[in-house]
């Protein structure tokens, strides 16, 4: 989205329509045809630098936050560690690819691309359309919350790949926050290295669960967590909760959590890494090396326990020094997972190390692993947040998650425009008065509307017919009251139908119309949104 407010954070979503097979966040990758002239990024660089290999995270994150993009993860769920995800003529694309498909590609964009080529990012324009794995859609900016114990350590990370202050909440500790702060508005709960205590971060609970937030602990922050547990009040009751994210355990019992850190030797590199298809292993090489500083260097559940199902190791020790003494193991040095093994809730990860930045090899796969955990767990939250609105007088609810078309949620007709017309017909009018009613009820709201329309006509001509249909639906919000600073929009002409009535392809004009369509994609003003709405 282009808005440019200070302090506006829009997130989105536009999901695939070229897909040939179509699924959530949370499954398998999916074949998509890619057309001619997308941009893909090659993150398989040798060596790794920082220019070539982090920059990119910096990239993405720009076009997430200021455009209105989606980017496609590309991983081959069928490749073993360092394998190829794809190839361009001669050149091989490894440890994840970000593809910007063309229908999104703009001048400013192309500007941005140069700018971020001339900083040491590598990539391409697709030469033909291509059929590539991709995993899954990249919609949202990620907004990373600093802990104010030592948040300071994972600047290094954010400036290396390019990431400003703003992503962050800047520099200044005072910016930063304590778990007891975190709402519906954090993305991403960053804690390097603390000293967790029940009664002042028991509040992950109930963010992990409520809010989808997530989790990232470093050194023996992890460990610490996994062994919190109390009593709270939920719902008049009193209930004891443990704060044993990936591990499995009863809440309160001498077995659940993991070992201390200081009750556990060191682990012994090399180590191994596994799920080379996983989002969260696409870095290159080895980061044995970054990760053997600091009191906790690897995580091992106690000895009775183990770690829950769902939680992903992505590198072990399989000769941990304390397996099967201590603990039947794996002994884990980087692992993460949905919270308590529920889908439902935002995902957690432990990385070992108290400080892995660096510009070697080896501290880049560290940080690269920092950062793809990052951007997935942030689309994981989108689509798992539901917002529920209702008025004062509670006989309206209004429940979508962010990045869902307003117009569908409102269960209207589509807003179809006539062919080779961008007028507003009168039975689009009365959709688009109830999509107004409902922006100006609820102000935390902001839509961007994107019109699509067939393939017939010069591809050139339509695309400026799409621009035209914004713009009217536009004024016509704006006319009913809406303030024209919630509203973005973009023109996308032919290049995301909704069929396969493309080129050259007869269709009848049932099947055209479909494609000559108006979308109202939701998202939050959360400098605006206090929470207090239901959720």
């Amino acid at each position: 989205m282009v808005f440019t407010l200070q302090g506006l954070r829009l997130i989105l979503i536009l999901f695939a329509v070229n897909a040939l097979f179509s699924f959530s966040v949370h499954s398998q990758t999916r074949t998509e045809i890619i057309a001619k002239d997308s941009y893909a990024i090659n993150l398989g660089i040798t060596p790794q630098t920082n220019s070539n290999a982090l920059k990119p995270y910096g990239f993405i994150y720009k076009l997430l936050a200021e455009y209105p993009v989606v980017i496609k993860w590309v991983i081959n769920p069928e490749k073993e560690k360092d394998g190829v995800d794809f190839g361009l003529e001669e050149e091989d694309f490894r440890s994840g690819s970000f593809v910007i498909p063309v229908s999104y590609i703009s001048e400013d964009i192309r500007s941005e691309i140069k700018s971020w080529e001339e900083k040491g990012m590598v990539g391409n324009y697709l030469d033909k359309e291509k059929a590539l794995p991709v995993f899954t859609d990249l919609s949202v900016a990620p907004k990373w919350t600093l802990d104010k114990q030592n948040g300071n350590i994972a600047l290094t990370y954010f400036r290396a790949a390019g990431i400003p202050g703003s992503a962050h909440g800047g520099y200044n500790p005072d910016n930063w926050k304590t778990p007891e702060e975190l709402g519906v508005c954090d993305d991403i709960f960053v804690m390097p290295h603390a000293e967790p205590k029940f009664d002042t971060h028991k509040n992950l609970y109930f963010w992990n669960k409520n809010f989808k937030g997530a989790i990232w602990a470093g050194c023996h922050a992890g460990s610490q967590l996994e062994n919190l547990y109390g009593n709270v009040i939920q719902e008049k009751d009193t209930t004891m909760i443990q704060l044993n994210f990936l591990s499995e355990g009863a809440a309160g019992a001498r077995t659940t959590g993991l070992i201390p850190f200081y009750e556990h030797r060191f682990a012994t590199p090399p180590y191994q890494h596994q799920l080379p298809s996983d989002p969260v292993s696409q870095y290159l090489g080895r980061s044995d090396k970054a990760l053997i500083n600091g009191s906790e260097r690897i995580f091992y559940p106690k000895k009775a326990n183990v770690w829950r199902a769902s939680s992903k190791m992505i590198i072990i020790d399989p000769t941990a020094p304390d397996v099967p003494s201590l603990s039947n193991g794996p002994g884990s040095v980087m692992l993460y997972g949905n919270g308590f093994g529920n889908e439902k809730n935002g995902l957690v990860m432990y990385q070992a190390s108290h400080d892995f930045s660096g510009d070697s090899p080896e501290n880049i796969a560290a940080i690269r692993a920092f950062f793809n955990w990052s951007f997935y767990a942030t689309e994981v939250k989108r689509e798992e947040n539901i917002i529920q609105f209702q008025n004062s007088g509670g006989d309206k609810i209004f429940a979508a998650r962010v990045g869902d078309d307003l117009a569908k949620m409102l269960k209207l007709d589509p807003i179809i425009f006539d062919l080779d017309k961008a007028e507003i017909k009168p039975q689009a009018a009365k959709q688009l008065d109830e999509i107004a009613a409902y922006m100006i009820e609820y102000p935390e709201l902001l839509i961007d509307i994107r019109s699509h329309t067939d393939s017939r006509a010069d591809d050139t001509y339509n695309v400026k017919l799409s621009q035209n249909r914004v713009q009217v639906t536009r004024e016509y919000l704006v006319n009913m009251g809406v303030s024209e600073d919630r509203i973005s929009g973009r023109g996308y002409g032919e290049t995301e139908l909704v069929n396969n009535c493309r080129n050259g392809i007869p269709c009848s004009e049932a099947s055209h119309e479909k494609n000559r369509r108006s979308e109202f994609i939701l998202s939050i003003n959360c400098d605006i949104y206090t929470g207090n709405l239901k959720l």
